[in-house]
């Protein structure tokens, strides 16, 4: 029951790094992933896509979407497949689009739980 921790460094343009954790490898649909945007960022791409994958057993999705303030999380297998877990945030209005952020998306059971931006938890639209 080890742990899998696995980090990307600027996976795509605009992101720093992301990272999974997931506290037990039996249980793959429990942990969390980190996405860490670069400074200046969320002004400059738009949508900014994060994912990690390793099919046929996991794949996860967000797509932050600044025009419309939402963040979209999708949990599944893989792509060919619909997804176990789909969760929209809605985003504080009052972002600071100069400043680097960090995106924090929890699951537990297959289902996306929560998500956090800066800290700070994100309420569910949907």
């Amino acid at each position: 029951m080890p742990e899998i921790k696995s980090r990307d460094e600027a996976p795509v343009p605009g992101i720093d790094y992301s990272e999974i954790h997931i506290p037990n490898d039996n249980d793959l649909g429990t942990g969390t992933f980190k996405t860490v945007l670069k400074e200046d960022i969320m002004g400059k791409i738009n949508p900014i896509i994060s994912s990690i994958a390793n099919e046929p057993d996991f794949l996860m999705l967000l797509t932050i979407n600044t025009a419309i303030e939402e963040i979209n999380v999708m949990l599944g297998k893989t792509e060919k497949e619909p997804p176990l877990s789909r969760v929209i945030f809605r985003m504080p209005k009052a972002i600071e689009n100069k400043s680097a952020h960090t995106v924090d998306a929890h699951f537990k059971e297959w289902k996306v739980t929560e998500v956090e931006l800066n800290g700070q938890k994100l309420e569910a639209i949907e």
